[in-house]
Formats: C-alpha cells, structure tokens, sequence
C-alpha cells in the first residue's frame, strides 16, 4: 500500500543527527573543514585553527566520519566529499534565488510566518516560534 510523500520522509527521523550548531564541537570542527574543503589537517592543525580543546577533537571527528560528513586517511581529515558537494549546491541555491528575488529579511520571514496558512514547523515538529496557528 502505498504512503504519503511526507510519511515517507520522516522514516529514518528517528536517527541521531550530530549537532553542527556553531557553537558545538562539532559545528567548530564541521564549518572549520567545509569552509577549507579544499584541503586536509592533521587533528593538530583542526585544534589550533578552530580552539576546540585538544581532548574532544579526536572522538568528536570520530563522530563526525561516521555520520559520513568528514574523511580521513592516515592523519589527514578533510571534509566528505559527497558533503562539500551538497553543501555548496545548497549555498549556490540560497544565492542564486537571494539574486533573484532580493532575499528577505528577518522582518519580512515574520510578517509572512503571521500570516501563513502553512507556517513552519519547528524541528520537534510543533509550529516555529513566531508562527501564528490560524489557518
């Protein structure tokens, strides 16, 4: 039988996803490697260019290539392959419809997130902060 188009994405949401927020360990260590996807550091090299403390940088891009985001040969870490790629068609696609349309501010996100009939939902799944729940 078959399932709706949006059941159908969140079958794998139960996965643990890592936190790349900028203020992680492994958000220093991700954004540090994908802004230089063009090259490979040794763990040395990743701690004196990000300040994340010596300790946590090894298990943290342990973590990190088994979420499949950074690889590693002998003592080289670089950013994945397959996740530089999907990461700058995802920056190219923001700049090229921020040319296109101008972009809109944060001002004008919450005016239309008032008003929406669909407003965003948030990653728990409940409506975004902000977003008005008439329909």
């Amino acid at each position: 039988m078959p399932i709706p188009k949006d059941e159908f994405r969140t079958i794998d949401e139960d996965e643990e996803r890592p936190d790349l927020s900028p203020d992680t360990t492994q958000g220093a260590i991700y954004r540090f490697l994908l802004r230089n996807a063009e090259r490979a550091f040794r763990q040395r090299e990743i701690v004196e260019s990000t300040d994340v403390p010596r300790g946590s940088a090894g298990p943290t891009l342990t973590r990190l290539e088994e979420y499949e985001l950074v690889e590693h040969r002998g003592e080289y870490w670089s950013i994945a392959d397959a996740e530089h790629a999907v990461a700058s068609a995802g920056a190219l696609g923001a700049a090229t419809a921020d040319e296109r349309d101008g972009g809109f501010s944060d001002e004008e996100v919450a005016v239309w997130s008032e008003t929406a009939v669909d407003p965003p939902m948030g990653e728990d799944g409940d409506e975004a902060d902000g977003a008005d729940s008439r329909r």
